[in-house]
């Protein structure tokens, strides 16, 4: 860990969808999961375990303009009938790079904002579920 070093920024942070790279996004946030079942037998605590099932979601936020790019290469201009896609977040500070792939995605919902008089940009917000899993490399 460097001290005073420089961390990763804005800046060091590339993300594409489908191998093509998105210049106007805001943020991206994502998350995965394992259900955990704890299995009872004779006294208070867990004898054992079981795994339920896993869970990956997330959200990105665009600009409009990087929204109408997205969907245009969407099936019918609709981006719910994209196939299962990836989507690989890149931290890259010169170094090294570090790789977080969601591997099978596909959008689940779409938020609309900005949109008034003194707004200075004009946003949209799509949810995804995580099908594949998130790859570290």
């Amino acid at each position: 860990m460097p001290i005073n070093g420089r961390y990763y920024d804005w800046e060091h942070i590339s993300i594409q969808v489908k191998g093509v790279p998105l210049a106007d996004v805001l943020s991206i946030d994502y998350e995965d999961a394992e259900k955990i079942n704890a299995i009872f037998g004779k006294g208070r605590t867990p004898r054992g375990y079981t795994k339920g099932n896993y869970e990956g979601s997330g959200k990105v936020v665009l600009l409009r303009e990087e929204y109408d790019r997205l969907r245009a290469a969407a099936p019918k201009g609709n981006v719910f009938k994209l196939e299962p896609f990836d989507i690989v977040v890149s931290y890259d500070k010169g170094t090294a790079t570090v790789t977080d792939t969601l591997k099978d995605c596909l959008f689940t919902k779409r938020s609309f904002g900005g949109v008034e008089q003194d707004t200075e940009r004009v946003t949209v917000e799509l949810e995804f579920t995580v099908l594949g899993g998130v790859e570290h490399s």
